[in-house]
Order: structure tokens, then C-alpha cells, then sequence
């Protein structure tokens, strides 16, 4: 989808209405709570365990492929070390340098994934690649999506979900919680009509049409036509 076409829906709260703005806070944990409190989002129920664990593989296997295509360049590739640091290469192969896609330093892991999330992602949506990036939190959140659903897919198609890593929401810290809740607002949605549960999973293998109607709504959700 081209950047241009992007619109986001004002006529109730979105994520992206309500972070729109985001780029002013100092404290990004107040900012995600703030956020989430607009988007009326009940923090102090305690998230079930499966969908703890659920989004906390979508998350693992979510990487960091199109949130450095963006404004058009699709051909960029992305090289991650072990250690963190980042280079992207565009489809000439050379150094990717602009501020809104070049590389940067990871300081989270994926075999971590809500504290990289807390770490590399919510502050790259929150306040763009550099101090120059001159992206949006909406450019930058629509892209984040097109990664995520690549997570989302690595889950329908995970033969055994009952080997999926059990996490106690009680050892989790408040920012962990902030980002669990997040996620659980987004991806399991109370309003969806398509949605994760086992029945539709197996839908969406057999056919992908319904599958891309689940992603539509996370898009519209969003802030997205």
C-alpha cells in the first residue's frame, strides 16, 4: 500500500490517534499507559495465560524486515549481528543511510521479544529511527503491522501450540504488562469477527480469504481505511 493512500480513521480512538503525538513524551512507559487508558483498555485485569503465550510467539518470530522498506524502498535488505548492530543494503547493494531506514543498534533480543519490544520497537515508533527521521508514528506503526503479520502467520501454521513457552503474568514488571496489554488489544480484539481461536485458525489454513479479513480488522483498529 502506498504511503499516500494511508489515512487514519478519526471518528473514534485509534492507536494511531492516540499516539499520533507520541514524539512529545520523555517517559515512554507513562506514554503507553496514557495510550492505552484512551484507548479504554482495562489494565488491571490480569491477561490468561494462552493468549500471554500466544503473543509472546507472534512477537519472536516478528522481525525487522519492512519497517526498513519504508517511503518506497522495497528493496532494502536488513543484516543483523549478534551483538546488536544493524546495516541495511538497498537493492544495488549499497549502505542504506537516510534516517528512516538505515540501520541502527539493537539493544533486545527476539529470543526476548517484550523487551525488545520495550527496548528497540516502542521507542523507534514513539520517537522515529534518528532525530531527523522524518516519518510519522503512522507510517512507522502501518509498517510495524506488515512485520507482525508475518508473526501472526508463524502461529496459524505452528503444528504443536501446546509445546509454546508458558509465561506467568504475576513475575512480569509493569512495563511488561503495559506491552502484554497492548498486544492483547490488538490482536484479540473483543470487537473482531475474525479472530484467533482454533476454529478460525484452521479456516484461515485452508483459505486465506477470512485470514486477511482478521488482518483488515487489526489494520482498521489501528487507525487505518
Amino acid at each position: 500500500m502506498c504511503i499516500a493512500t494511508i489515512t487514519a480513521l478519526y471518528a473514534d480512538e485509534t492507536i494511531v490517534s492516540v499516539f499520533e503525538k507520541s514524539y512529545e513524551e520523555t517517559d515512554l512507559q507513562l506514554c503507553l499507559r496514557k495510550g492505552l487508558e484512551k484507548l479504554n483498555v482495562d489494565l488491571k485485569s490480569e491477561i490468561p495465560a494462552e493468549k500471554l503465550s500466544v503473543i509472546h510467539f507472534i512477537l519472536k518470530n516478528t522481525f525487522e524486515n519492512n519497517i526498513h522498506k519504508m517511503r518506497g524502498e522495497e528493496g532494502n535488505r536488513v543484516y543483523t549481528k549478534e551483538t546488536g548492530e544493524e546495516a541495511v543494503f538497498d537493492k544495488d547493494g549499497k549502505l542504506v543511510t537516510n534516517d528512516w531506514n538505515k540501520g541502527s543498534f539493537n539493544f533486545g533480543s527476539y529470543e526476548k521479544p517484550i523487551k525488545k519490544f520495550e527496548l528497540d520497537i516502542w521507542p523507534w515508533l514513539v520517537w522515529g529511527n534518528t532525530r531527523a527521521d522524518p516519518t510519522t508514528f503512522d507510517e512507522r506503526f502501518y509498517y510495524y503491522i506488515m512485520d507482525l503479520d508475518f508473526g501472526i502467520q508463524e502461529y496459524i501454521f505452528l503444528e504443536d501450540k501446546a509445546k509454546l513457552e508458558k509465561i506467568d503474568y504475576a513475575d512480569l514488571d509493569e512495563t511488561a504488562k503495559l506491552v502484554y496489554c497492548f498486544f492483547d488489544y490488538l490482536l484479540f480484539n473483543k470487537n473482531y469477527e475474525f479472530d484467533l481461536s482454533a476454529g478460525s485458525i484452521e479456516k484461515y489454513k485452508e483459505d486465506a480469504t477470512d485470514y486477511w479479513k482478521y488482518l483488515a480488522q487489526l489494520l482498521k483498529l489501528a487507525g487505518y481505511k
